[in-house]
């Protein structure tokens, strides 16, 4: 099974032209001092940008995600109560699964006081990566979470569960001279202190659009399975995605929704998922067979 190769077909963006697209977009959007929920549409859109999604923290997870796919705000069902991470990927290696559970906060909140104590937002979004910590420890969680998210690879189920917990917080600003304290670097240290083992703090100013997320997508996660939200606007199918987009069904709604594509972008990717799709129910169909498949992205 070969990827299409036809050089006339309609091509999504060159990565450097997205990139700095991207960036430019985001310094914006953060320059008007955004709301969280404006911050969560923006990071919907541009998958590519949430950190996390190829081994780039944590212990493992350099395998990606199954699908290139990070959760929007997925729900930690079970016992005790019920917790909405902003974001989630689900990576895995050949020896564990690491889900990477996201806090985004506003922007301008501030990690210190003028006086050097942690200002109550940051010590309360800090504070909810401990709730997450809290929920896999509770008897079953842990295999409930594995019934939900891990909707495609089996070979993991027997893998430990090792999550990681980041908070995305606050500006670089407020770490230089001028940004309102009398020792920054003091406080930056102070800060990372607090971090623990399992945890990666980060400001929005780190974040851009990382290659190696590029073939990345977003996911909701329903009562009937996960579903598609938005494509990256550089997304593009490939040989393996079959399985997956069997799963994911009909992509029509997500490609609407996703940005700098024309339209005849969308609609050669709808195109490809679909013979994808037909792709896997034929093999499906057959046993004993086994396709070598290329690589390559459409």
């Amino acid at each position: 099974m070969d990827p299409d190769t036809d050089p006339m077909r309609p091509k999504a963006l060159a990565w450097e032209t997205y990139s700095d697209m991207a960036l430019a977009d985001w310094y914006r959007l953060l320059s008007q001092s955004p709301e969280e929920d404006e911050v969560q549409r923006f990071l919907e859109l541009h998958p590519s940008m949430i950190p996390g999604g190829s081994g780039d923290v944590g212990p493992g997870g350099h395998h990606g995600s199954e699908m290139g796919a990070v959760f929007r705000r997925p729900k930690l069902i079970g016992g005790g109560r019920t917790f909405e991470p902003d974001f989630m990927w689900v990576t895995h290696s050949s020896s564990l699964v690491t889900p990477i559970l996201i806090e985004i906060e506003k922007p301008s909140k501030r990690w210190f006081r003028k006086d050097g104590r942690p200002t109550s937002e940051f010590t309360e979004a800090h504070d909810q990566l401990n709730d997450w910590r809290s929920w896999f420890t509770r008897e079953g969680n842990k295999a409930l979470f594995r019934d939900t998210f891990l909707f495609l690879d089996g070979r993991c189920e027997n893998r430990p569960l090792e999550p990681q917990y980041v908070l995305i917080y606050g500006r670089e600003s407020e770490f230089r001279l001028g940004g309102g304290h009398v020792n920054p670097n003091e406080l930056r240290y102070k800060r990372d202190q607090q971090r623990a083992r399992d945890e990666s703090f980060m400001t929005f100013d780190a974040l851009r659009p990382r290659y190696d997320h590029r073939n990345s997508m977003t996911l909701t996660m329903t009562a009937c399975g996960p579903e598609t939200h938005a494509f990256s606007p550089v997304y593009g199918t490939s040989t393996f995605i079959g399985a997956g987009a069997l799963i994911l069904g009909d992509p029509q709604d997500a490609l609407s929704r996703s940005v700098m594509m024309t339209d005849e972008r969308r609609a050669y990717l709808a195109k490809r998922w679909a013979y994808w799709q037909e792709d896997e129910r034929q093999k499906n169909a057959v046993s004993n067979v086994i396709l070598a498949r290329s690589l390559g992205i459409e």
